[in-house]
């Protein structure tokens, strides 16, 4: 019996939660566009700075000079397009390109006599990043051009054995990365949000004075917060999945692990909602809370890269766990060393804590009216 009287208690909050919200839809509204602003901003971000954008002035049309720019452009490293030498100068200038690579005259002429050619590379090094990839991506390009054009020459070469079965882009990378952080703020505002809006309103007084166990109202809390946020999480695995391209390789895991996300960082809102007790206040910290999570938990790579001290924040970080589990679900491998059931247990424990500490904060607080 009580048992049933718990699960009425759950439902009841969880559909006033609910209601509320759906009369003040400006709340909903932002719940839902700003994680999604969050993944569109980080992939704009990453798509313009992954490359250097670079004009190549062709000197010289023979198969060989061809051949070169195909090498460069195999380095995955440059944006390239061709330009006369008074157009490539003026885009260096106006700083809309970062390098102008200039194949000379008679370049293949010079390669069939074994001649020293010299590639002139003028460089715009106002971006210590940009032209540290010219540095490095140029010489690359060459050796790998002179490798494959007279591979009796080059007597040292590298062979690759890989790790995993396919490569993963950059941008597919950081898209589930950037999704998990999305997760975490769509569930964190819907909680901290609904939770805020019951000591604006004064409907904490019932809560407190209701005789039923404060778990259970957190519980409820929970609930009606994740209805909404789930709208969140369909919008943000839908650009992912159909405008950016990345498919999970194991869907059930992807809707296992997104509920483990979304009910931790639910009840984390929940806590948060608890301890400001305003909308306009909670908002703001929800937001200012993902950030900071984001960068110290591996969005880029492994959290074990990241050095001694920064991996040992991300350790403790449940938003961690998260994007390993979901790398996994995605791409097929796991980006931290403990293991999907260790990933599972952190992120069920942490929405445990989160649940059992927003019941305790609300208990002391419900006292006080």
């Amino acid at each position: 019996m009580s048992l049933r009287h718990d699960l009425r208690v759950i439902r009841a909050v969880a559909a006033t939660d609910i209601r509320l919200t759906l009369r003040e839809p400006l709340f909903a509204i932002i719940g839902v566009l700003i994680p999604i602003n969050f993944l569109l901003l980080f992939l704009l971000f990453a798509i313009s700075g992954g490359q250097a954008p670079i004009a190549v002035v062709m000197n010289d049309h023979g198969p060989l000079a061809q051949r070169f720019v195909q090498a460069m452009d195999g380095s995955h490293s440059f944006i390239i397009h061709t330009a006369t030498p008074t157009e490539a100068e003026s885009e260096i200038h106006s700083g809309s390109i970062v390098a102008v690579v200039t194949v000379p005259q008679e370049f293949d002429a010079a390669l069939a006599a074994r001649a020293r050619i010299e590639i002139p590379v003028e460089v715009n090094n106002l971006n210590v990043d940009f032209t540290n990839d010219i540095r490095r991506a140029v010489p690359l390009s060459i050796t790998s051009f002179y490798a494959d054009a007279f591979p009796d020459q080059v007597v040292v070469t590298a062979r690759e054995s890989d790790v995993h079965a396919q490569d993963t882009g950059y941008i597919p990378y950081l898209a589930v990365s950037i999704m998990v952080a999305g997760l975490m703020l769509a569930s964190q505002l819907q909680g901290s949000v609904n939770t805020a809006r019951d000591y604006e309103l004064g409907t904490i007084k019932e809560l407190a004075l209701a005789p039923v166990s404060r778990l259970t109202i957190g519980v409820g809390k929970v609930l009606g917060a994740a209805v909404l946020a789930a709208a969140s999480a369909l919008l943000l695995l839908a650009v992912v999945v159909l405008f950016i391209g990345v498919n999970p390789l194991h869907p059930l895991e992807v809707l296992g692990f997104g509920l483990l996300i979304l009910a931790a960082f639910l009840a984390l809102g929940v806590l948060v909602g608890t301890l400001v007790r305003r909308r306009q206040q909670a908002i703001p910290l929800s937001i200012a809370a993902v950030l900071p999570l984001f960068f110290l938990s591996g969005p880029f790579g492994p959290a074990n890269w990241l050095g001694a001290i920064p991996g040992g924040i991300a350790a403790i970080s449940p938003l961690t766990y998260a994007i390993a589990a979901f790398q996994h679900a995605f791409h097929g491998y796991q980006t931290a060393p403990q293991g999907l059931t260790v990933d599972a247990i952190v992120l069920a424990g942490f929405t445990v804590v989160a649940v059992g500490f927003a019941a305790f904060v609300f208990s002391r607080r419900g006292a006080r009216h």
